[in-house]
């Protein structure tokens, strides 16, 4: 919205979208890196919102107005603050709450960010259009600058520093987990694969309903995904399963995230498409809380952050890529698109099933459920 104010490109728009989204894989292994030896780690995140508050704000400020090189490269800087927020954050949660409270933890975790996935966008709009995208924008900034001094306060014991037996974490050991861990690398491709279909899915949805001469369909069918999502994590919440079954529930939910979009492609009318894309984005909440329990579960202490933060960029820049690639498709029929989409969760999710029996015997840590009753 912005871009198309000031600059009056909406190709410039997803550009500057393309900035904050893809350093997230490249900066998450400093980013988890950093935070896993912080003896503070709340103000290593508190920094980073702050650093995604300030590029925001420099946005407002400079698209339109400077050079367009500027703001691309300060929100870069920007979307390499983003994996503290979205991995390294939920890999604290093990300080903050018992064992055997995790896996509902991790679902009020994931209930989080579908709250902020629907009020983010709905007061960035409402606020486009009763001031200025600008005023939204700084609005956001400034939301995300009160966030960071929420963070900065949260309750995390102060931190040893590194030695004896215990060595200290190098940039490399977060994806040599992922590589390692068989469960944890299972869980991770899965969930980049099917973010492919994610990350097309608002494309795919937009051309989907120009072709049923209500564009302005699509707003309300994101939203069906989202609150649909509302309702998987509070399912979740309310009935965690114990995290030795919670990579199961990573591959199945992936199936159950991609078929209703299948079914779109057989039944395209705007009321039928709302009901599956709300069905979709149910089984996206215990997606996501199984996903942070495995992270959790299959990580070693010292090297959580970073596996958070690393598996949070790939699903990320996952997204971005398959926004990038439907593009390339959208010439092709509607059905064509919506198959495409919804078979980057579904067969993610086969694989990731037929391949769990032949991860889990490679397992050498004792799982969370050792460590906490009820587990």
């Amino acid at each position: 919205l912005l871009a198309l104010d000031r600059a009056g490109s909406a190709g410039f728009g997803g550009i500057l979208i393309a900035a904050l989204l893809i350093p997230h894989v490249v900066a998450a292994p400093a980013v988890g890196l950093i935070t896993d030896r912080a003896r503070r780690p709340q103000w290593v995140i508190a920094v980073a919102a702050l650093g995604l508050a300030l590029g925001l704000a420099i946005a407002a400020l400079t698209v339109g107005r400077a050079p367009g090189a500027l703001p691309i490269v300060v929100l870069l800087a920007g979307g390499a603050c983003g994996p503290a927020l979205l991995g390294g954050l939920s890999s604290q949660l093990g300080s903050l709450v018992p064992a055997s409270s995790l896996p509902r933890g991790f679902g009020f975790d994931s209930l989080s960010y579908n709250v902020s996935g629907i009020a983010g966008p709905a007061l960035a709009g409402l606020l486009s259009g009763l001031a200025t995208p600008a005023v939204a924008t700084f609005v956001l900034a400034a939301s995300a600058a009160g966030g960071a001094i929420v963070l900065a306060t949260l309750p995390l014991e102060r931190r040893p520093g590194h030695g004896g037996e215990c060595r200290t974490p190098r940039l490399r050991d977060g994806t040599l987990v992922l590589l390692r861990d068989r469960v944890l690398g299972v869980v991770t491709a899965v969930s980049c694969v099917g973010q492919l279909g994610a990350g097309a899915l608002p494309v795919v949805t937009a051309v989907l309903c120009g072709r049923l001469d209500d564009p302005a369909a699509t707003g309300w069918l994101l939203t069906a995904v989202a609150l649909g999502g509302l309702l998987g994590s509070l399912f979740w919440t309310w009935r965690p399963l114990p995290a030795p079954r919670a990579p199961l529930v990573v591959t199945l939910t992936s199936v159950g995230i991609g078929l209703p979009l299948g079914l779109v492609a057989c039944s395209p009318s705007p009321s039928a498409a709302a009901l599956l894309f709300a069905l979709s984005g149910f089984f996206l909440g215990p997606f996501a809380g199984a996903l942070f329990t495995t992270r959790q579960d299959h990580s070693p202490p010292r090297l959580r952050a970073q596996v958070f933060s690393l598996g949070a960029g790939l699903k990320t820049t996952s997204a971005a890529i398959g926004a990038a690639l439907a593009g390339t498709v959208a010439h092709l029929p509607i059905a064509t698109q919506l198959l495409l989409v919804a078979a980057c969760p579904v067969v993610a999710g086969v694989v990731g099933t037929l391949l769990l029996p032949y991860a889990h015997p490679r397992r050498a840590r004792p799982t969370v459920a050792a460590t906490g009753p009820g587990l």
